[in-house]
């Protein structure tokens, strides 16, 4: 018998699964993920599944919501963004001034015409000048090019000359996305190259492991669409790794659920995240994943990812006179004092002190090793946190390090701790791991600011546990709504995506304890929701009673991610565009330039013929083994008053293939 190995490196947990040649579970085990080395994680976890007698491991296979938490939370590594032949104005679309931040990024001339023509010479002085000035402040690059999906001449020169002159890794639109979009095209490129540095340590650290416990399987990352790929590929294309663990935890949901129509809702740390299965089969965006706001030219599984999770941060709104949940990750109170039982005094002196503040039960910890670029403020606040952890209250006797403490956070330098539902979840008994009496000291602390804020009163640290507990349980039920309700309206408009904030409002409303309300609607579902991930069962019984339906929580639920690693496929697709060029003359874009042929379907065989070749080069490269390929044409031929006018004609080859193991 030989075996295969799952891993799973969310925000919160680490996870192994180890499956049999007869695809049956043979352990499982979870393992805290260590953001500031995450081999130790991993290492955890698969200590905790592998013994002498299971061996030999023939196949090893990782998914992440690393890339899908740092858009989330909004953090990533600088970069320079490099737009060749855009316009100023171009800048403002796809949301590529809030992406940018204060990284860098310049304007180069160059580009192609949709034809696939230069419009200009790449200006190679201007690209040099713009490397050298940034290079040394920056970890990536991100080019996007006009028309580089026609043409992709100038991405090409402009990354042979960065790589020359800075060393750094550089991120090429085209390679990423062929849709006709520069502005998200550049959004997802410049994603891509923020992300690569994340997932290159990942990368390193389950290497590392493989060498440490004598494994020589191949390693396979989980790509946004559930499908697998090398780890070579993984680290040249990181953005396509967004909601891989999502779509690793649909796969695994296909595996445990026999149920051919169903919600799957995935709870980890940080996010939830959920997608529909109809006919056995998942969902797929139609136009892209969107992530933490961000509209990216990724193919993905249709996944809604909401800021709610575990270790969501707890914060009481003074506007709204209640607590709110999300979407920020911090380190459960009961954990940190775990691992800093020292640090629960200092929850009892704030106990002792007439009034709690907003920053009650919070700390801050260093998240990173020491930064680089920092400002005066942010290397004040820096140098507080640096040795170990430390009360915000503490640090915000000097209320001008908000700001510093802000930008820290975001750039993942500096991590918070507080309460959260896992804190909860250890007060009401549904969790006994780490230190519950720092959380009901810390639940004390909120009790007491929500009553001298005008908000609601408790008669214990139970009751505000599992207040807490509801309202995780209630804003589940709301995004399962939010999702099924936004897929039915795009289904019928596409110029609609989904629910509006009127729409969400009204939602919220409805799904309240209303017993005094004059008018009360009820909402149900047709079908089950099945939820996965460790803290599903503190909260989706009730979330399954305000949506009227089902909730199946499989045993193996807590470590789909895993699961869904290991049992999936490589795919991958290789689409060609022909075009008019003139009379009956078509166009035909491969990778390789643009060629000009006389005849439709002499081109759209030529198009076929490569298509399905390069699908197959590109699942081989990605690790594929009995690889077979299928192809479809599309020609938009409009009739006009009985004259065929050809506009474009599209070929996709999709190659699918089971990845190689040790012994294949």
């Amino acid at each position: 018998m030989a075996y295969q190995l799952g891993l799973d490196t969310g925000g919160t947990y680490t996870d192994a699964v180890l499956i049999d040649d007869n695809q049956t579970v043979v352990a499982s085990a979870k393992s805290l993920t260590t953001h500031e080395d995450l081999i130790q994680g991993l290492r955890g976890a698969t200590q905790a599944v592998l013994s002498d007698q299971m061996r030999p491991i023939t196949l090893v296979s990782l998914s992440t919501t690393l890339a899908t938490n740092a858009l989330v939370e909004g953090r990533g590594r600088p970069v320079c963004l490099v737009l060749i032949g855009y316009r100023q104005e171009q800048l403002s679309k796809a949301r590529l001034v809030e992406a940018l931040g204060r990284d860098p990024h310049g304007f180069v001339a160059g580009g192609h015409s949709a034809s696939g023509d230069p419009v200009c010479n790449l200006d190679v002085a201007a690209l040099t000048e713009l490397i050298n000035s940034v290079k040394d402040s920056v970890e990536a690059f991100a080019v996007s090019s006009l028309f580089s999906v026609r043409n992709p001449e100038h991405e090409n020169q402009a990354q042979a000359l960065i790589q020359k002159l800075s060393g750094k890794p550089v991120s090429c639109g085209h390679s990423l996305s062929s849709g006709l979009d520069a502005p998200r095209r550049a959004l997802t490129a410049l994603l891509n190259a923020r992300l690569i540095p994340m997932i290159r340590s990942l990368l390193r650290a389950a290497e590392q492991l493989l060498s440490e416990t004598d494994i020589s399987a191949p390693l396979m990352v989980v790509k946004g669409d559930g499908s697998l790929v090398s780890a070579e590929v993984a680290e040249q294309s990181p953005v396509e790794t967004i909601l891989s663990g999502p779509a690793a935890s649909v796969v695994g949901a296909q595996f445990l659920s026999k149920e051919p129509m169903l919600m799957v809702s995935d709870m980890g740390g940080t996010t939830t995240d959920i997608a529909m299965i109809r006919n056995a089969q998942p969902r797929l965006s139609a136009d892209g994943a969107t992530v933490g706001g961000w509209r990216t030219m990724v193919e993905a599984i249709d996944v809604k990812t909401f800021g709610l999770g575990g270790d969501s941060r707890i914060l009481f709104n003074r506007e709204q006179r209640g607590f709110v949940v999300g979407p920020e990750r911090v380190m459960p109170i009961s954990l940190l004092i775990n691992k800093h039982p020292e640090l629960k005094q200092v929850l009892h002196k704030q106990l002792e002190l007439p009034r709690s503040t907003t920053h009650s039960a919070e700390f801050v910890m260093a998240h990173a090793a020491e930064p680089t670029d920092l400002t005066k403020q942010q290397q004040e606040l820096w140098e507080y946190i640096k040795r170990k952890p430390i009360d915000v209250q503490t640090v915000f006797d000097d209320q001008t390090l908000d700001r510093a403490m802000l930008r820290l956070t975001q750039r993942g330098i500096v991590l918070r701790s507080g309460f959260t539902p896992t804190d909860a979840a250890h007060i009401v008994g549904d969790l006994n791991e780490w230190d519950t009496e720092a959380a009901t000291l810390a639940a004390r602390l909120l009790m007491r600011y929500s009553s001298n804020n005008l908000g609601l009163h408790f008669d214990d640290e139970k009751q505000f546990a599992r207040h807490i507990m509801d309202e995780v349980s209630r804003l589940t039920a709301l995004a399962i709504l939010d999702t099924h309700l936004s897929e039915q309206i795009a289904d019928k408009s596409r110029f609609l995506k989904g629910l509006d904030s009127s729409q969400r409002k009204l939602l919220a409303d409805l799904l309240v304890d209303g017993e005094h309300d004059e008018l009360q609607m009820q909402l149900a579902l047709q079908f089950p929701v099945i939820g996965l991930g460790a803290p599903v069962g503190s909260y989706y019984p009730k979330t399954a009673q305000w949506l009227k339906t089902t909730a199946i929580l499989p045993e193996q639920g807590n470590v789909a991610n895993a699961l869904g690693a290991v049992v999936g496929s490589v795919r991958q697709q290789h689409e060609i565009v022909i075009t008019p060029a003139g009379g009956k003359n078509v166009s035909v874009h491969f990778k390789s330039g643009t060629q000009v042929f006389d005849d439709l379907e002499l081109a759209a065989a030529a198009a076929i013929d490569v298509a399905i070749e390069e699908a197959r080069q590109l699942a081989a490269k990605a690790g594929a083994k009995n690889i077979s390929v299928e192809y479809q044409r599309e020609d938009n031929i409009v009739d006009t008053s009985g004259e065929k006018v050809f506009f474009e004609s599209r070929i996709v080859a999709t190659a699918i293939g089971r990845p190689h193991t040790v012994n294949s």
